[in-house]
This record gives structure tokens, sequence and C-alpha cells, in this order.
């Protein structure tokens, strides 16, 4: 069966949140509650719970189909997902250019959203 595009989702956001090599208990938290509220099936919810467990890595994901729109708010929300430890390490900074790169969201873009999020250091 193929994963969701909410799992793939769920994915990017615990790839970034380990892209400093730790999982805060904070970053774990939000992740819990994200698939917590996700309309995923019971296989789904496992696997991403299992995210939580060890390192993951940012997929070769295809998410240039997504809208606009859409492809902002998954960046936007990885944003806030590197800074809700309140520490924004230079390998989640690298882990945000690859997906916005991965997102096609031109970098004036990824400025607008990231002055928008509390704690970003641009």
């Amino acid at each position: 069966m193929a994963e969701s595009q909410i799992l793939d989702v769920i994915r990017v956001w615990a790839a970034v949140a380990w892209a400093d090599g730790v999982l805060a208990e904070s970053e774990a938290e939000g992740l819990r509650r994200l698939v917590r509220s996700a309309d995923l099936h019971d296989d789904e919810r496992a696997a991403a719970l299992a995210f939580l467990d060890a390192r993951v890595e940012l997929p070769d994901l295809y998410l240039q189909n997504l809208n606009p729109e859409s492809r902002r708010g998954i960046y936007r929300a990885a944003c806030r997902m590197a800074v809700v430890d309140h520490v924004f390490a230079r390998a989640e900074r690298k882990m945000l250019d690859r997906l916005q790169t991965m997102l096609a969201i031109p970098p004036e873009i990824a400025k607008e959203i990231e002055a928008d999020v509390p704690g970003m250091e641009i």
C-alpha cells in the first residue's frame, strides 16, 4: 500500500525535527500532536509514530505536484518545527534549504515565511 500524502508530510516534518541529530521533547510532542490529529489509517499512524524512535532523513518526495499554497504551508510548518525546541541548529537550516528547493519555493517567499516564524534566524 502506498503511503498517503499526509504521512509523507509528517515524514518531512520529522526529518526537520531530527536534522540536528536530536529529537527534543518539545519536537516529539509536536509530532505526537500532529500524528494524533492527522487523518491516518492505523498502519500509517503506527509508521508515523515510529518517526519518533530514530532519525528520519528527508525523503525524495514529489511535492512539486502540490499547489503553491500547500507547498508554502508545508514549508511554514517545517520552519515552526525547526524552532519548536528554541534552538535553530545549522543542520536544521540546511534541511530547510533542501526542503525549500524540493518544494520549489522562491527564496523571497521563503524569507517572508521565515520572517513570520518566531525564533527563526535568517
